[in-house]
């Protein structure tokens, strides 16, 4: 078997998480850019972004051609290992927003909110507006 990031192509579909998805936060909303942006680095929170807007359009899943979307994120357009979109996606592996399998790769259409270790990552102003965030009331929100 190959493994799906050595085609030039990658079959991106949804992660189905009943929890995230009912609660979590859309990968182009602020709390994204605020947050998830310093963790997860601005490739990869660029990436989440393009997949959410093809999952709007292709709500089971699509084909992602691996050097347009190289090349639009401003990344090495290698299809193998060493390639940028290849790094950019095992960095959204190592921090649970996706998953990689035989045929290619799980993306949450949700993101978590961050956890304790994720936001001592954090500037500490942006700690305390994300616990500001969490204290004010759902129907405030």
């Amino acid at each position: 078997m190959t493994p799906p990031f050595m085609h030039s192509s990658l079959w991106i579909e949804p992660w189905r998480d009943s929890v995230t998805e009912e609660s979590g936060h859309d990968p182009r909303s602020r709390y994204a850019e605020q947050f998830w942006l310093g963790v997860i680095g601005p490739t990869a929170a660029w990436l989440l972004r393009h997949v959410a807007h093809e999952f709007d359009n292709s709500p089971d899943g699509f084909e992602l051609s691996v050097a347009p979307i190289a090349l639009q994120l401003g990344i090495s357009p290698k299809a193998g290992p060493r390639g940028g979109l290849h790094r950019t996606l095992h960095r959204l592996v190592m921090f649970r927003l996706a998953s990689e399998g035989h045929a290619g790769y799980a993306v949450r259409r949700r993101l978590p909110p961050l956890n304790n270790a994720q936001l001592s990552r954090l500037p500490a102003h942006l700690q305390r507006t994300h616990t500001s965030y969490y204290s004010v009331p759902k129907s405030a929100a």
